[in-house]
This record gives structure tokens, C-alpha cells and sequence, in this order.
């Protein structure tokens, strides 16, 4: 690939008759070719095809403006080049000092609205990543720089908390620069991540109540918190799933009880059976048209912090320890992993197996399962073999 790009003055590149357009022809380091208007339009009379430049009473003045034209784009592109960076069809835009209609950002905001292939709660994180692109200025495509997304990583890194948040905003930035790169938006050479190495991070071991704990927690008196907590310790549902829970998302089948709904996050279907202590508590809130009518998410993991201090529990108790408990507690009670997952909305089944790496309990009973020693066959004492008599 070289490293410069070639210039070339031509007319009437569409054949058409009469008078036509002067262009600048350029042809990009990658190999494609990008076209810039001169704003001259002329007749076959007033164009010389071997010289390539236009004849008549006034062409000294035209062909220096067409010549000047060529001239800042190519300063702009030696510039480029001791920056060991390449000429593209955005950067002529930029030379030129014209309006840049190159988006990143916007071309993002579009992919991510007509895309649906995606979850809500993914389109959710996409959005989020956009805006905070934008927020710190990278929104063309000529801002998708090395030292810019540098810049971008460190900017989140102060937001988020954990690194492997940090790699996943990371991650759906490079998802939309490869669609651009397939759009013909961006040149392949231009994408920053082929120099920006992302580190990942390790996921942080999940916080989840032991027995005690919980039981500690199921003898608290009923009240609205202490009632939502529990709820999602025998269903494992999310508080986004369960503010949107209704009456009509009940299904009543003779003794037994249902939840049926769709996961916010999947948007796929769920049906969960309710043991006694989970119907216990929605028919206490009956006349309510919500299922449980549970706080905000901000007030309610406020509120669970009180609830586990008064239960003496000393973890920082949240809606999402109550998630992963519920997960953990339904391996130690024998429910399969694919049940889990299922009951969970988990879209893979590895996800799920997270919480059967973490949990001691269950690798200590399978390990002395698997090497424990079989019986010996000793005879009972009745049949013991008696000597004989001589």
C-alpha cells in the first residue's frame, strides 16, 4: 500500500452532453478513489484533454484556483504522513475546511436503532456508549484516533469501576468502527484498536448470603423491602423485571403459581414457578395493580443496606447479591444448571456455570462424592464363618 495519494484534474467524468463538471480526481492510499468539486462547470470547447486543464480567456485564474485546491490537500496530507497516518476520503474533508458530515457518532445512533439482532438492554449499553463518546468529544470519524481513544479509556476508566465495564464499552466501540470499515465509512488502516490494546480485566468474585444470612433475613417482620428481597431470593428476578411485574403477568394453574413475562435486558420469555414464600408475599400486595409495588433502584438498594444492618449482616447487601444468592441457593437445594439458567434469562449456559465455579459447598460435596471410598463387604456377625470342629 503506498503511503501518498495521486492527483488528477478531470471533466465530464458521467459522458455527459454539453456542459459538464471539473473534478479533482484522488486516488487514496487504499487504493479507492474520492472525487472533490471544483465548482467549475464547462463546455468541451474550454477544456484541453492531453494538458488536463481548461483553455479560454480566463484559465490561468481558474486552473490556479483548481491547482490551489490540490495544493492544501496535500499539505494537509504531509501532515498526515509524519504522523505516520494516511491520507482518507474523511481527512480530504477536513483539508478542504468544509463541513465534515462524517458522524461517527451518528452512524452509531443509526446501526443501533435499526439493529435487531441486539437485546433492549444491550441496545441500552450501546446508547450509553455513544453518548459517553460524544460527551467526550470523539464524534467524527476523523476523531477516531490512537491518542483519542487513549484518552477516551481513561475518561471511563474514572466512571466505571470495574475493568471489565471498561472493556466492554471498549468492545461495542469496535463493533460499529468494523461496520463503518465494511460501510466504506473508514478506512481499515484508520481503526485506533489496531493499535490500542484493551486490557480486560477479571471479573470480581460475586457476593452472595450464606445460609444464616439469609435465614437471618426470613424472619425479619414483613415490610415493602424486606418483602421485594425475598421475592427475588426464591426467584432469582431482577429488579427491572420486577418493577414491570403486574397482576397479569399471574398465572394460576389449580395449587399451582406462575410469574410469565419478558426479561428487559433479553427481551425473551420467562416463566417461573413461585414456591409458598413467593405467593405468600404477592397475595399480600393483591389489591395492587403492580405484583409488588418495589422502589427504584436507587431507593431500593439504599433501603436493603438498612434491611442487612438490621439483620446483622455485614455485606453490602443489593439487589444483585440477591440475584446471585438466589442462583447459588438453587444449586446447593439439587435444581439443575440448565433450570437455573433458564429461571435466571441467562442466553448462555456458561454464564450460568459462573455460579457453580464459585460455589465451595457444591465442589466440596462433589469431590468427596467422587473419592469417597465403597464399603467394605464385611460379614455381619450372624454370618460371620464359624471354625470347624474337629
Amino acid at each position: 500500500m503506498r503511503n501518498y495519494a495521486t492527483y488528477k484534474v478531470v471533466w465530464n467524468r458521467k459522458g455527459q452532453t454539453g456542459a459538464a463538471l471539473v473534478q479533482i480526481e484522488i486516488l487514496l492510499p487504499n487504493g479507492k478513489q474520492k472525487y472533490v468539486g471544483t465548482g467549475l462547470k464547462i463546455t468541451s470547447s474550454e477544456w484541453d484533454s492531453k494538458s488536463r486543464q481548461i483553455t479560454g480567456p480566463f484559465a490561468t485564474r481558474l486552473n490556479n484556483q483548481i491547482a490551489e485546491k490540490i495544493a492544501k490537500i496535500r499539505a494537509h496530507e504531509l501532515i498526515l504522513i509524519e504522523k505516520n497516518m494516511r491520507l482518507t476520503a474523511n481527512e480530504v474533508t477536513v483539508a478542504l475546511g468544509e463541513k465534515d458530515t462524517g458522524s461517527f457518532v451518528a452512524f452509531m445512533r443509526d446501526q443501533i436503532a435499526a439493529r435487531n439482532d441486539i437485546a433492549p438492554g444491550t441496545r441500552f449499553l450501546h446508547t450509553r456508549v455513544a453518548n459517553r463518546l460524544e460527551q467526550h468529544g470523539i464524534i467524527r470519524y476523523t476523531d477516531l484516533t490512537y491518542m483519542n481513544i487513549v484518552s477516551f479509556d481513561q475518561f471511563i476508566s474514572k466512571e466505571l469501576k470495574a475493568q471489565t465495564s471498561v472493556a466492554k464499552h471498549h468492545q461495542v466501540v469496535k463493533t460499529y468502527i468494523t461496520m463503518a470499515t465494511k460501510a466504506n465509512l473508514i478506512d481499515y488502516s484508520s481503526n485506533p484498536y489496531l493499535k490500542f490494546n484493551v486490557d480486560r480485566g477479571k471479573s470480581k468474585i460475586r457476593t452472595r448470603l450464606d445460609e444464616n444470612e439469609i435465614e437471618a433475613l426470613l424472619k425479619k417482620p414483613a415490610s415493602l423491602t424486606r418483602d421485594c428481597a425475598v421475592f427475588q431470593l426464591f426467584t432469582g428476578i431482577t429488579h427491572r423485571d420486577l418493577e414491570c411485574l403486574t397482576q397479569n403477568n399471574i398465572r394460576r394453574d389449580g395449587s399451582d403459581v406462575w410469574i410469565e413475562g419478558l426479561r428487559k435486558k433479553s427481551g425473551e420469555m420467562y416463566t417461573i414457578y413461585l414456591l409458598p414464600e413467593a405467593v405468600e408475599i404477592i397475595d399480600r400486595y393483591a389489591g395492587n395493580n403492580r405484583l409488588i409495588p418495589c422502589k427504584g433502584l436507587q431507593k431500593y438498594n439504599l433501603d436493603l443496606k438498612i434491611l442487612a444492618a438490621s439483620c446483622g449482616i455485614t455485606k453490602v447487601l443489593s439487589t444483585y447479591v440477591l440475584r446471585h444468592t438466589a442462583a447459588t441457593r438453587m444449586l446447593r437445594k439439587g435444581v439443575p444448571i440448565t433450570t437455573i439458567s433458564s429461571i435466571l434469562g441467562h442466553n448462555k449456559i456458561e454464564t450460568t456455570l459462573i455460579y457453580a465455579r464459585l460455589e465451595k459447598q457444591i465442589m466440596k460435596e462433589q469431590m468427596i462424592s467422587a473419592f469417597a471410598k465403597p464399603p467394605e463387604n464385611k460379614p455381619r456377625n450372624s454370618e460371620q464363618v464359624q471354625p470347624e470342629q474337629s
